[in-house]
């Protein structure tokens, strides 16, 4: 199996999405293979990364700008966020500090060592990954504004 540095996924667009079954802090099971048909966002994060706690500040205004517009528009943006933390009482904390409040909050901890961040081929945090309806990936490590318009160009091409 490679290591976290060594990625198993091609990080090149049009790559397919890793299948990965994931938890979130609900206890729900996120499963890639089942997110056809839908616009996936994958951040990766660590609550002690001071760089990752001021990005997440952004993506929580992104994810209440774009779940705006699906609620209007009955469309679906999955957001995913993965903390590389090894400790899960202070990703819980970082969590409810950061107010990370979308439905798929993840972390294994296992840090580096992670299963999911090795099928991501992740190499530094922050990191995103954004993956069109079939499953493609699109760009990764796309901030601020491009990404901004990234994703609400994609969700425009959801159907309803």
């Amino acid at each position: 199996m490679p290591g976290p540095f060594s990625p198993a996924h091609s990080n090149r667009s049009g790559q397919s999405i890793p299948r990965v079954v994931m938890v979130n802090m609900n206890g729900d099971t996120v499963k890639t293979a089942e997110l056809q048909g839908k616009v996936v966002y994958v951040y990766f994060w660590s609550s002690w990364s001071n760089n990752c706690r001021k990005q997440s500040k952004l993506q929580i205004e992104l994810y209440e700008k774009i779940r705006q517009i699906n609620l209007r528009k009955k469309k679906e943006v999955v957001f995913i966020a993965v903390s590389l933390d090894d400790s899960e009482r202070l990703w819980r904390i970082a969590v409810s500090q950061d107010d990370l409040h979308w439905p798929n909050n993840v972390c294994d901890t296992k840090g580096w060592k992670s299963p999911i961040a090795d099928a991501f081929g992740l190499r530094k945090i922050p990191s995103n990954f954004i993956y069109d309806t079939q499953g493609k990936l699109v760009k990764r490590n796309v901030w601020g504004n491009q990404l901004d318009s990234l994703l609400v160009q994609l969700n425009s091409l959801v159907p309803n």
